[in-house]
């Protein structure tokens, strides 16, 4: 059983990042990455802050942007329309989920964003392409799990019909995750927290991928010898870990799997954005 690393191959793609940034053009270098952090939620407060020091680490110009849980859709459409505007942001991103309160309209408010400086590809242009096979980014999340893929040893002619299941079918990770998948000619299964009888899918699969947010929800007795596992949940993970471990051929942990790759894809994106 090998157990990913994810914040080994972080480290080594945040070297690239460095790289290129110090070959790009100085107002290229000078863009700025808006993340537009609503409410109070501790969780996201502490994402947007690995957020900003990674890109710190790399040399990208972050801003975070603080609103009160209470700042209605009309401002949030106002603030991105003057980011959309200004040339001396290179791209643009809300830290997720918003507030309950705007949940609801979670997908207008995405969608408020130039696709061109979408650095999360989540508005509907982006995902279009990544539907049509055609992205040029891929959802950071996504992006990551592909990453991790490639560590366990796939490739996009060995992905080729494998059998994989996806656990959660939100339009952030879940649909563009099986849509990339499906596109590369994997056979992929989509499940979720509510499927009855869960385990006859998850048994079925070579590589189980987990993003649901429900805690241990994948158990041991759901998984064969063998299996790749990959636990996109956050942000306690939806494996039950030690007793999925034994029976996995490659497994990541949280945390420290999939989160910090995550990260490192963003600003891939951002930089790719640029050029």
């Amino acid at each position: 059983m090998v157990k990913f690393d994810g914040r080994k191959l972080a480290q080594k793609k945040e070297e690239d990042l460095r790289k290129k940034i110090k070959e790009m053009g100085e107002r290229e270098r000078n863009l700025k990455l808006v993340d537009i952090l609503v409410g109070e939620d501790k969780i996201n407060r502490l994402y947007v802050s690995l957020k900003k020091k990674a890109a710190q680490r790399v040399g990208i110009n972050f801003k975070i942007v603080k609103l009160k849980a209470a700042t209605s859709v009309k401002e949030l459409s106002d603030l991105v329309r003057r980011l959309n505007e200004n040339r001396r942001v290179g791209g643009i991103l809300f830290q997720l989920p918003l507030p309950d309160r705007l949940k609801k309209y979670q997908f207008k408010i995405i969608n408020f964003i130039d696709y061109k400086k979408d650095v999360d590809c989540l508005t509907a242009q982006r995902l279009g392409y990544v539907l049509a096979g055609e992205a040029k980014i891929l959802p950071a999340t996504v992006k990551a799990v592909w990453q991790i893929l490639r560590q366990a040893g796939y490739s996009k002619t060995s992905i080729k019909g494998e059998n994989i299941c996806i656990l959660g079918r939100s339009s952030l990770v879940g649909q563009p995750l099986a849509n990339w998948l499906i596109n590369l000619g994997a056979t992929v299964m989509v499940g979720h927290r509510k499927t009855k009888n869960l385990s006859r899918l998850t048994r079925q699969a070579k590589i189980i991928i987990s993003a649901t947010g429900k805690a241990n929800l994948v158990k041991g007795n759901m998984v064969e010898e063998g299996t790749v596992v990959i636990d996109v949940g956050s942000p306690q993970g939806d494996v039950d870990f030690f007793s999925v471990a034994p029976k996995t051929s490659f497994i990541t942990p949280v945390p420290g799997g999939v989160g910090p790759v995550t990260v490192v894809s963003l600003l891939e994106n951002f930089v790719c954005l640029q050029s």
